[in-house]
Parts: structure tokens; C-alpha cells; sequence
């Protein structure tokens, strides 16, 4: 029943009577359906292999300190919609903290493309102007004008296909190979510490523990299955992505695909046989490293989840650390330490403020464009246009 008492303060004052409905009749199933004694079961089960493995570790109290670095980007969203194709401005920077100062850079640039998937797009290059920049601090590290113990990405150390398979050779993500291989040279060389802090955790990495599909992604489960102040590595990614492609093809997509019947799945089985085997294949070129000397190393990246002190859910990490001088248990500890009730360490909210831009922006931009024109024409004009002017409050150009 729609509530008698609310007011136009209320947001169910604004809801069309229908839709408030519906959205009730939705959270009720919600909660009806909540975590059931199967989960929880499998929780619990979980819990003793990864004990039986001596998997999980006690996090240090006592956090050594880093001069450390976090790399992120930003774009607005959504972007600016355009009858020539869709724009955003790219923003990329980091934050060190450094003997208890900031060191801060940030630049950007403008995309315009007429694609379809430009989310994809988007997302790609932001991946690897973030790793380019990377590569620029360990550089000047290298020639003794940055002090730099740590660099952390926010997201994966890798960037899709890899490393499940390599990109295209000559294609548009051939870049990639090139900038991850030297982003691990580097690493190498300078002997600095590479952290990807994954976010958005929607790997089901967990599932080699068992060797079935598990029902629930990786970050949720390590936040169930880890008490506060606890972390675990499940291993590197030489151990874990052979297992991983094995139980995917071998479980998982059978379960998605076949709906857990075996009757009338012999096409299915075959297709996924021949998966399994081109996943492990794919896996092995990238591994070899012999298109890129510096892919081989992607091997080494350790997956770890930790559950910091403060509440907050786990935190899935990827770390490439190829120097004995620092430990797996610092880097973590570390990471612990400075972890906000956001989460994520802070030097990631730091860098996510830092280069976080205003939607409004991007009219800016398409009036500079216009402005910037002296002789514009027609076509030019056309091109600049709004795909849907009912949205353009979204983006009110910036005064002056």
C-alpha cells in the first residue's frame, strides 16, 4: 500500500503511483529471497579450505612506510551525444605522497569518436594512458628524479584481452602488449611494486578452490568467508588462470548454457572442450612471453584479498612485486593501514577527487570548438550538434 502520510519532501511524493509498486513488490522478492542456508553453508565450507591451505594470514598492526603513487582517470558521463559522433574529455593524473607531502600531476585530452561502443572505447584508453603515465614515473625513477616505492593503479595491472589472450597483432589493441610489457620491464628495473586495487570485482577466481563454479563473485565471498584484519593470496596468475579457464569452460558455462542438465548438452560439451583448449593455449602464448618479453612476467602477479579492520568489504588485489627488498605482508599491511571507510586506500580517493571532472565540461568543449572556427561550415556545424537536445540540461555549458 502506497504510504498516507508523505509529502513532497518524501521522493515517493514524485514516483508515479504504478512504478512505486512495482518497485516495492521488487524489494519485498529481494528480501524474501535474501542469502540462503546453501550459501551460507558454502561460506562456511570455504572457510575450512582455505584454513586447511594455510591460505589466510593475520594482517601486521605495525604498516612500514611508502612513498607511494595512485594513478586514475576520469570522463564524464554520459558523454556528449553529437550527430558526428560522441564526445567526452579524458582526464589521467596521480597523487604521491611522498615524506609526508603531495605530489600531484594531471593532464587529459578530448575523444571523439563515431562508434557504437564508445563505453569500450572510452574505458581502453583511459586504461592505458593510466599505464603510460606509470610508465613516465618509473622512468623518472630510473634516472634518479622521483622517489617512488610503490605505484597503485586503480583497477587491474592488466589491460582485456590480456592475459587471456594477446591482442591482435596490428590491430587496434596492439598497443597494449607493448605498453604492459614495458610497464613490467620497468617494474623490473627500478625494482618498484605495481598494485591494481579491483573495484569492480565481478571474477570468479575463488571457484579453483573448490574446483566447481561458485555462485557468487569473488569480492563477496572474500567478505564473508575473511574476518577483519585478515588477508589471503590465492596464488599467482600462472597458477590460478589455467585452473580458472579449466572450471569457467569445464562448469560454469555448462551450468549458464545447459541449465544444469547433462540430457542434449553433447554440442554444448564439444564447444566448450574446444574452449578449454584455446583458453589454455591463449594463456600460455601470453605467458611465454614470446611476442613480449615483458608479458611473461604477467605470470608473477599475485591475486590477494584483504579485509580491513575498519568494516568495510574485502578489497581484491593484484600485485606484481618483483623485488625482495619489500614483502607481500608490508605491501598489504600497508595497503590496511590506509584504508578509508570508502574502502580503498586513501591515496585512491585522493587521486579520484584530484581528476574527477564536471559533466558541464563538455559543452565547454563544443562551444570552444565552435568558437575556435572561423570559417565554419555547414557540415561542420551539423556535426556539433546535439543527438538530443531533451538532455542538454545535463550538461549546461560552464559560465565563464
Amino acid at each position: 500500500m502506497l504510504p498516507s502520510d508523505y509529502g513532497p519532501e518524501d521522493i515517493e511524493f514524485w514516483i508515479e503511483p504504478p512504478l512505486l509498486l512495482s518497485i516495492q513488490s521488487d524489494v519485498r522478492r529481494l528480501l524474501d529471497e535474501g542469502v540462503d542456508s546453501q550459501v551460507l553453508n558454502l561460506v562456511r565450507e570455504l572457510r575450512r579450505i582455505i584454513e586447511g591451505k594455510g591460505l589466510i594470514k593475520g594482517i601486521n598492526s605495525s604498516a612500514r612506510a611508502f612513498n607511494a603513487y595512485a594513478i586514475d582517470s576520469s570522463y564524464p558521463t554520459p558523454p556528449l551525444e553529437l550527430i558526428g559522433g560522441v564526445m567526452t574529455v579524458l582526464s589521467y593524473g596521480y597523487v604521491g605522497y611522498l615524506n609526508g607531502s603531495y605530489d600531484r600531476y594531471m593532464t587529459g585530452e578530448v575523444v571523439f569518436e563515431d562508434v557504437g561502443e564508445f563505453e569500450r572505447v572510452i574505458t581502453r584508453r583511459a586504461q592505458v594512458r593510466e599505464r603510460e603515465l606509470a610508465i613516465k614515473l618509473l622512468r623518472e625513477k630510473a634516472r634518479g628524479r622521483k622517489e617512488v616505492d610503490l605505484v597503485i593503479l586503480d583497477g587491474e595491472i592488466p589491460i582485456h584481452p590480456l592475459p587471456y589472450n594477446l591482442p591482435v597483432e596490428g590491430g587496434v589493441l596492439a598497443h597494449v602488449t607493448k605498453v604492459i610489457g614495458d610497464l613490467l620491464n620497468l617494474a623490473v628495473k627500478t625494482g618498484t611494486p605495481i598494485i591494481g586495487v579491483v573495484k569492480r570485482v565481478r571474477s570468479r577466481l575463488l571457484s579453483v578452490l573448490t574446483n566447481e563454479c561458485l555462485p557468487m563473485n569473488d569480492k563477496l565471498i572474500a567478505s564473508l568467508v575473511l574476518n577483519n584484519g585478515e588477508y589471503m593470496v590465492l596464488g599467482n596468475y600462472g597458477e590460478v588462470m589455467p585452473q580458472w579457464v579449466r572450471v569457467n569452460y569445464g562448469d560454469c558455462e555448462l551450468r549458464k548454457r545447459c541449465g544444469g542438465k547433462n540430457a542434449g548438452c553433447n554440442d554444448i560439451k564439444e564447444l566448450m572442450s574446444r574452449r578449454l583448449s584455446e583458453g589454455l593455449a591463449n594463456i600460455e602464448r601470453v605467458f611465454s612471453g614470446s611476442v613480449h618479453p615483458g608479458l611473461g612476467m604477467l605470470s608473477r602477479v599475485q591475486v590477494v584479498f584483504y579485509k580491513p579492520r575498519n568494516g568495510a568489504p574485502a578489497v581484491k588485489l593484484e600485485v606484481f612485486n618483483p623485488s625482495d627488498k619489500v614483502s607481500i605482508d608490508e605491501l598489504v599491511a600497508y595497503l590496511e593501514s590506509q584504508t578509508t571507510d570508502t574502502g580503498y586506500p586513501f591515496l585512491l580517493d585522493r587521486v579520484d577527487e584530484y581528476v574527477r571532472l564536471d559533466p558541464r565540461i563538455l559543452d565547454y568543449v563544443r562551444n570552444l570548438i565552435i568558437k575556435g572556427s572561423r570559417d565554419l561550415n555547414p557540415a561542420l556545424l551539423t556535426m556539433l550538434q546535439l543527438t538530443n537536445p531533451q538532455k542538454a540540461y545535463l550538461v549546461r555549458r560552464l559560465e565563464a
